[in-house]
C-alpha cells in the first residue's frame, strides 16, 4: 500500500510541548500546512521518531519548568534529528536601553529566568541543525499572562497593577506559531538556515499601554460602562528600565517572515477569553 507524502523532507515534525496555548496553535497551523505533526510532553521524549524536525517549546511552560525544559535540550543534543528549532525568549537580554536588539547582541541575562532560557539554548549548541527562535513576551499563552490577567480584571472588578516603564514587542500565540511553522516549512523543503533570529510585533509597547487597548476592545462587547482598577506597579517611576524591543530583520532577509502588529486579530482574542473567562464564573 502507498503512503500518501505531504512532499516535506523530513515527513515528521514533532513538537514538544509547553503545556498551554501554544501547543494547540502550533498543531493548528502544522497540520493545516500539510506537516505530519508528533505531539509530545517533555517526558515522553523516548517516543520521539528518528530522523524528525522537531520544535522544542518545553520552555515556553512556566517557570516551575524550566528545569524539565533544560533537561529536554540536553537530549535533544544528543539525538538524530533532522533539525531542532528551539523557541526561546527576548528574556537572554539584561534589557533596559532604547533600541532594538538583534542577534549579534550579547546575551548577558540578570534575571534568573533569562539565565534559564540562555542555558537551554547553549545545551544544544553543539547540535549542526539548531535554529534559535526568540521571541518577543507572548501574551496570551495562559491565563496567567497578561492577556488573561488584564481580562480577569475586566471581568471580576480585582486590581491589577501593571509596568508602564519597559518596552517590548509583544507576540500573540496566533502569530508565534505563523512565525514557526513557516520557518518549519523552508526547513522540511530542504531550506539550510541554522543560526539565531528574533521576532516580535511590529510595533512596541508597555505592559501598561497593552492593557488600555485590551480594555477597550474587551468594552466594545458590553453595553454598559465598566470601570477597570489599572495602576501602576509599585514605585514604577523608579523602576529599573527593562525594554527589550526585538530587531527583526535577519528573519525577513533569510526566511521572508513580516512582522505583524500584536493589535492584528486582538478584538477576536479578547471575545474569545471573555466567553472563556465568562463561562469560568457561571460554572457552579
Amino acid at each position: 500500500m502507498f503512503e500518501l507524502s505531504s512532499g516535506y523532507k523530513p515527513g515528521t515534525v514533532a513538537v514538544i510541548t509547553a503545556g498551554n496555548e501554544i501547543d494547540g496553535a502550533l498543531q493548528k497551523r502544522l497540520q493545516r500546512a500539510g506537516l505530519r505533526t508528533q505531539l509530545l510532553a517533555p517526558s515522553e521524549l523516548e517516543q520521539l521518531r528518528p530522523g524528525s524536525l522537531v520544535i522544542n517549546a518545553s520552555a515556553c511552560a512556566d517557570a516551575q519548568g524550566m528545569p524539565e525544559a533544560l533537561q529536554v535540550a540536553r537530549l535533544l543534543a544528543q539525538n538524530p534529528c533532522a533539525h531542532v528549532i528551539q523557541l526561546s525568549s527576548y528574556q537572554v537580554f539584561a534589557g533596559g536601553e532604547r533600541r532594538r536588539y538583534d542577534e549579534d547582541e550579547a546575551a548577558e541575562p540578570r534575571a534568573r529566568c533569562g539565565r534559564q532560557w540562555l542555558t537551554c539554548e547553549r545545551a544544544l549548541g553543539g547540535l549542526d541543525h539548531l535554529t534559535i527562535l526568540r521571541f518577543g513576551w507572548v501574551v496570551d499563552s495562559s491565563r496567567d499572562a497578561l492577556l488573561g490577567r488584564v481580562l480577569h480584571s475586566f471581568v471580576t472588578g480585582e486590581p491589577i497593577a501593571l509596568d508602564s516603564c519597559s518596552s517590548g514587542n509583544p507576540v500573540t500565540a496566533l502569530d508565534l506559531a505563523r512565525v514557526v511553522v513557516a520557518v518549519s516549512q523552508q526547513l522540511a523543503s530542504g531550506a539550510c538556515a541554522s543560526g539565531i533570529y528574533h521576532y516580535g510585533s511590529s510595533d512596541s509597547c508597555t505592559a501598561m499601554e497593552f492593557a488600555l487597548e485590551v480594555v477597550e476592545r474587551a468594552r466594545s462587547f458590553y453595553d454598559e460602562e465598566r470601570l477597570v482598577p489599572l495602576s501602576l506597579l509599585e514605585d514604577s517611576g523608579k523602576r529599573r528600565d527593562r525594554s527589550v524591543v526585538l530587531a527583526c530583520g535577519k528573519l525577513r532577509d533569510v526566511f521572508g517572515i513580516q512582522q505583524h502588529s500584536w493589535r492584528q486579530g486582538l478584538t477576536r482574542q479578547v471575545e474569545l477569553w471573555l466567553e472563556r473567562l465568562e463561562a469560568e464564573r457561571s460554572t457552579p
